[in-house]
Order: C-alpha cells, then structure tokens, then sequence
C-alpha cells in the first residue's frame, strides 16, 4: 500500500512519463509494496475524515500520497463529500486497482521525486500522508529522517495557501529500541526479502525496514517553519504482551495548516 521510493516517475495526466533523476531508489520497498499490497483499515482515518468534512467545501480537493489500492481515499472521499480527489503511488499495480474504484486522476512517481511533484498541476485543499514516512529508508537512521523531512515538504508543496496537511504515523517508543529493530531489518534483508515473523505476522524483523519516529520527532518534523499545527490525535494503541513492558505505541495523526501567504 504505502511505497514512496521510484526508479522511475510517471503522471497519469498530460505531463506523461517523467524520469526521476536523482531520487532516493530502494528497489526492495518498492517491490514489496508492488507486490503485498494490504488494505490497512480506514478506522484510523475517522479522526482526519471528520477533519476534512468539517472544513471541505464545495469543489474542495484532496490528494493522498501512497495511496496503496484505494480503499482509504474511497473512505475519505465517502466520508468527507469530497469527489475531487487524486492518488499518488509508486506502484503501478496499486493504481490500477485505485482506478477501478474511483473516477480519479492518479499518479505514478515517489513523493521524494520533487521534480515530479512539480509537475502535478493540480494544487490541492487537503494532502494525506498516511503510513508513509517510516517507509522511506535510506541507509541510516538519520539519512531516512532527512527523507521523511523531504516528503512533507513536497506534500506541502501540493497543498493550496491555507490548506491542511495530514499525516498519520504509528510511532512506538523508545526510540533507542526503533533503532534497534531498524538496523536489525538491514541485516535480515541481506539474507531475504521475506518477511520474517515475530509475535505475529503484522510484527517481523525481516521486510520491509522501517523507520518509526516519536510523536516528538513528529511534531517537529511538520511545523518546521510556518507551518501550525491545528489538530492532532495521539491514541495508545497496544503492544504484544512479551514486549508491552518495552515498547509503547501509538496511532498519531498531526494536522498542519500551511500559510496562506510567504
């Protein structure tokens, strides 16, 4: 559902194929994500759809970014009365099945291909970043931060003056043990590209690698500059008993308004 890394971009409008020259490639998520393509419940999106409702108007749009098969842009528009809306993904599978649920624009590239990004002619009331940033992997820690950094500006660059960014993350603590499981899948996935579980399927030390952040490390990563954040949701979420005396999890959603002028 939510690969953002391309070796090549393309846009499902007149700008046609785009090459994406000098943006991050991991061959592996993009594979993986084109082919395990899950449909992770809307649930966690009732918060960012009473958002969007609430302030939608006539003509509104909304653009969700990795937007995977389209079960959860189906939900926000549904939900929020919005129609005009678009999906953007890495995976060409993915698209194909967002096309046959919805009469929308699509397009195929990664959020860090910010040439690509520009040439989207469509600017946007509302952007959703759901399940997407601990996805971006770089070979570090800290390079895959300044990704996740990368893709909320280009999502905000999609963003109409005084519109809202929205960006939902599972962030688990702490961040020392995030760091831990992130190397820990660099090295598996030497060896595999399986998944690889432990305490159940959804947790695994195998692939993909993640990046998860702390809603702290959240916060700061989506108000950089003038950017306000006008809502949020943090809900505890649970954990595997072995590990619920190690870790805490929760299901955030950060909403940012981007200035109306420079």
């Amino acid at each position: 559902m939510r690969a953002t890394l391309a070796q090549e971009s393309e846009s499902r409008n007149d700008a046609g194929a785009r090459p994406a020259a000098g943006v991050p490639h991991d061959e592996a998520t993009v594979a993986y994500f084109d082919d395990c393509v899950p449909e992770y419940g809307t649930s966690r999106l009732q918060f960012a759809a009473r958002f969007v409702a609430d302030r939608a108007e006539p003509g509104s749009g909304l653009i969700d970014i990795g937007c995977g098969t389209g079960n959860t842009l189906a939900y926000l528009s549904a939900e929020a009365g919005i129609s005009n809306v678009a999906g953007l993904d890495v995976s060409e599978n993915c698209l194909d099945q967002v096309r046959e649920r919805l009469d929308c624009e699509t397009h195929h590239g990664s959020i860090l291909d910010s040439e690509m990004i520009a040439h989207i002619d469509a600017r946007f009331d509302f952007a959703i970043v759901a399940a997407v940033l601990h996805h971006l992997i770089g070979r570090t820690r800290a390079e895959s931060r300044r990704y996740a950094m990368l893709a909320v500006d280009n999502a905000l660059s999609l963003v109409k003056p005084g519109g809202y960014l929205i960006v939902h993350e599972p962030v688990y603590y702490p961040s020392l043990a995030m760091s831990a499981v992130f190397y820990v899948k660099k090295g598996v996935t030497r060896m595999t590209s399986k998944r690889v579980p432990l305490l159940g399927y959804w947790n695994n030390i195998g692939a993909p690698v993640v990046s998860y952040y702390t809603n702290e490390g959240l916060i700061e990563m989506v108000t950089r500059g003038d950017n306000e954040l006008v809502a949020e949701e943090i809900r505890k979420e649970e954990v595997p008993r072995a590990v619920r005396k190690l870790l805490r999890r929760t299901s955030t959603t950060l909403i940012v308004r981007r200035p109306s002028s420079p």
